[in-house]
């Protein structure tokens, strides 16, 4: 048997070679002829030898067939990086360059919720939650609107009345309605009524922030109001969570989109 790409030698005792050069075995009458020499110990040393020879040999298979196991074991390994690259590069898109950029996510759909006169866009996985103030249902004279994701709670109340809240009105109701549902102690860390507009008309804004036993921040809410003067109603805008870009920002997301009923 030829062992490819496997170079090992073997002693070749002065028995073997004996045998080589003169040992005749005549089987014919079951009888042992030796001649050239060999003598009846030298064939059992052959013997021993060829023995030796033939587990060297069954040793070299079982070491061939242990490597072949270590190249399977090596080529599946090759396979899974090659299927985990295949997986790596669905994040890239090749430019005509030859360059790479990231591929861009699939964009969330915008859905205008308009169920009470006013529009404010939420993502399609944000599902909006309508009450009535105090209970029951919403309308369009009034109403409360909820929504919660990815750490940040949206709260927007509207109310007619005859005259209709002042902004800064509505804003100091919508933080005693906060501070009650969620039993937190806010507190103010910032006001005004000049600067945010919430489509065409004037709001007025506050920030607060609640505070752990240890002095930490623990929450922060941003709150705007506004009248639309279309229908002559007072807008409550709350926005709240731990952090405090993702809640300014949303914040200033939902403000800058809404529109007043028309």
């Amino acid at each position: 048997m030829r062992i490819p790409s496997m170079k090992r030698s073997f002693p070749v005792g002065r028995n073997l070679l004996i045998a080589l050069l003169g040992l005749v075995l005549v089987g014919c009458s079951g009888e042992t002829i030796v001649s050239g020499g060999a003598s009846a110990e030298d064939i059992a040393a052959i013997r021993s030898d060829l023995a030796d020879i033939k587990g060297r040999i069954s040793s070299l298979e079982a070491e061939l067939s242990e490597a072949n196991e270590g190249i399977t074991e090596a080529n599946e390994g090759i396979t899974e990086a090659n299927q985990a690259n295949n997986g790596l590069q669905g994040l890239f898109l090749q430019l005509p360059d030859g360059s790479a950029q990231f591929a861009t996510a699939t964009p969330v759909p915008i859905i205008n919720y308009d169920k009470f006169g006013f529009v404010i866009p939420f993502p399609a996985t944000v599902e909006p939650v309508a009450s009535g103030i105090g209970g029951g249902e919403a309308s369009e004279e009034s109403g409360t609107l909820l929504a919660s994701a990815g750490g940040v709670s949206l709260l927007m109340t509207w109310i007619t009345t005859d005259p209709p809240l002042t902004p800064q009105e509505s804003v100091l109701g919508a933080f005693e309605l906060v501070s009650a549902a969620t039993g937190s102690n806010f507190q103010v860390t910032g006001a005004g009524a000049e600067g945010l507009e919430v489509d065409g008309e004037q709001a007025s804004y506050a920030t607060f922030a609640a505070y752990d036993t240890d002095g930490g921040v623990d929450g922060v809410a941003v709150i705007g109001g506004w009248i639309c003067q279309s229908s002559a109603r007072s807008y409550a805008l709350t926005v709240t969570g731990g952090d405090l870009d993702a809640v300014s920002g949303s914040f200033f997301y939902f403000a800058d989109s809404f529109r007043c009923a028309k």
